[in-house]
């Protein structure tokens, strides 16, 4: 299963299982799980670790050292899970002072870049060109658009929807779709529907959203979410969301909204 072109270091561990494609470059102590497959002309680097059943297209080059001057050769390594796309020219790099984590189920598509020290969780999606800076945390079935630049220690919150052509230096909060720079307009109604999650608590989302965004819209952020009633507060999927606001470093995107009917509304927090 390794064409005899392919390059590998001796320090390397893979799974005999392995399917290894012309002219890929395997360098240090990178271990492969079972039933990988790499196409052409892949470059890893180690120290990383690849999960089971990933599937790495031509051109891509995973684990190479971060592109950070506070880089000094530190110690660190890349982890990837199970089950991940990484397509054509693909770039992730291994952590400064720390690693760079990759879940399971992940779709990178061509040109995609995850910087040093990512944390990219289950079912994350990255659309052509999209690239996250060092420190970013992106969290379950995040879409992020074409084109789109996530700037350094910024969170992309669960089952958020970035468009294309954006650029952000703010964290996203969950379930929302934004559609231009640090900004969202509206909840990511189909995601929710698609996630599983039950109708019962995607209408309680829908209140809240109403309530802090549109009741509430002239109140700071945090006196809004004080005013929640209880019934809505003490849903779990609406605590996250709240604490993901409240725990913002870099501030959170401001809302407006998409609709004209509810412009004269937008809340700016």
């Amino acid at each position: 299963m390794i064409h005899p072109t392919a390059i590998i270091d001796s320090s390397a561990r893979i799974d005999p299982t392995v399917s290894i494609g012309p002219y890929c470059v395997i360098t240090g102590p990178v271990q492969l799980g079972p039933d990988c497959v790499l196409d052409s002309h892949v470059h890893l680097i180690g120290p990383m670790n690849l999960g089971a059943r990933n599937h790495v297209h031509s051109f891509a080059v995973l684990g190479d050292t971060p592109q950070d001057r506070k880089h000094k050769d530190d110690p660190s390594r890349l982890i990837i899970g199970n089950d991940n796309i990484f397509r054509e020219h693909v770039t992730v790099h291994r952590g400064t002072n720390g690693d760079t984590v990759i879940g399971s189920g992940c779709f990178f598509m061509a040109g995609s870049h995850v910087a040093h020290n990512c944390r990219v969780a289950d079912n994350v999606t990255l659309i052509n060109q999209a690239v996250l800076g060092g420190h970013v945390l992106v969290e379950e079935k995040a879409i992020i658009g074409g084109n789109c630049a996530v700037h350094q220690f910024c969170r992309i919150g669960k089952l958020t929807m970035i468009s294309n052509n954006s650029a952000h230096n703010t964290d996203i909060p969950p379930y929302v779709i934004s559609m231009n720079i640090n900004t969202f307009t509206q909840l990511n109604l189909v995601g929710l529907r698609r996630s599983g999650m039950s109708p019962d608590t995607i209408n309680a989302i829908r209140r809240m959203f109403k309530v802090i965004f549109r009741e509430r819209s002239s109140l700071p952020l945090a006196r809004a979410f004080d005013q929640l009633p209880a019934d809505l507060a003490a849903i779990p999927e609406i605590q996250y969301f709240i604490n993901f606001c409240r725990e913002s470093k870099r501030g959170v995107a401001k809302y407006h909204a998409w609709s004209l009917r509810h412009s004269s509304g937008a809340a700016e927090h």
